[in-house]
């Protein structure tokens, strides 16, 4: 993971945010639709504040939710319907103790948080390990080579939102450095109520879809289906906004 601090997902005033700046349910219901509704046993990965894993507990399936982040699952954990889920603190690896898995998915470009050749590598190996026969592996990564980074300017990327517990809050988006496949970048926030500011600064990999399928196989998948946006539409390297993965073990 990054050795700058991102206090998006430790810091309890963002995290309070979180979901009301990442609204929208085309990403949840692209992956709830393939997930299908017949129970499964799902494995989470990378869970956040639990909206996805509640909704699929809400459809009757078997959900464990891991997150590195202690203040994201002790939200999860407070939420209505909550008790459905199991939550974990943890990272990939901790999910063996409750395999075998016949869906993992890692939504929310979580994958891009981690950062190392390594990381990635023992990430979709301990994935591989935990799905049964057949199982399947659902995450996607922003597409590189349409340069999402360049969007992230105050100028393009300022919104308000309106908070329950914190009022007005104004947020901007400012790419800090590129190094590829390494992009940095800060989340400034200025809330109303109280007029104070805040940042938080993180790290995010951008891999290209070659150097994907190769990790991904190598890690034991045998097939991949690609997808570039949540409508369906397959994957074009020279457009797509996404890299949508579902890998078969």
């Amino acid at each position: 993971m990054s050795d700058v601090e991102d206090t998006l997902y430790a810091d309890p005033r963002l995290v309070d945010l979180y979901d009301l700046l990442n609204a929208g349910d085309w990403d949840y219901a692209f992956y709830a639709k393939r997930v299908g509704k017949q129970n499964r046993k799902v494995l989470d990965l990378g869970c956040g504040t639990g909206t996805f894993a509640l909704r699929l507990a809400a459809d009757g399936h078997d959900v464990v939710a891991i997150d590195p982040s202690p203040t994201m699952i002790n939200y999860a954990r407070h939420r209505p319907g909550s008790s459905a889920v199991e939550w974990i603190v943890g990272h990939a690896v901790s999910a063996r103790k409750r395999a075998p898995f016949e869906v993992a998915t890692m939504t929310g470009h979580a994958f891009q948080c981690l950062l190392t050749d390594d990381e990635i590598n023992a990430t979709l190996r301990a994935v591989h390990e935990v799905l049964r026969t057949g199982g399947r592996f659902m995450f996607e990564t922003r597409n590189p080579i349409v340069r999402p980074w360049t969007f992230w300017t105050q100028a393009l990327s300022t919104r308000s939102v309106q908070s329950e517990q914190h009022g007005p809050v104004d947020v901007f988006h400012e790419c800090t450095a590129v190094a590829e496949p390494l992009v940095e970048l800060e989340t400034h926030y200025v809330f109303g109520r109280d007029n104070t500011q805040q940042i938080s600064k993180s790290q995010l990999r951008f891999m290209h879809r070659e150097e994907l399928a190769s990790a991904i196989s190598k890690a034991g998948f045998h097939d991949v289906e690609w997808f570039g946006d949540w409508d369906g539409a397959p994957f074009q390297e020279a457009s797509s906004r996404e890299i949508i993965a579902i890998c078969h073990a």
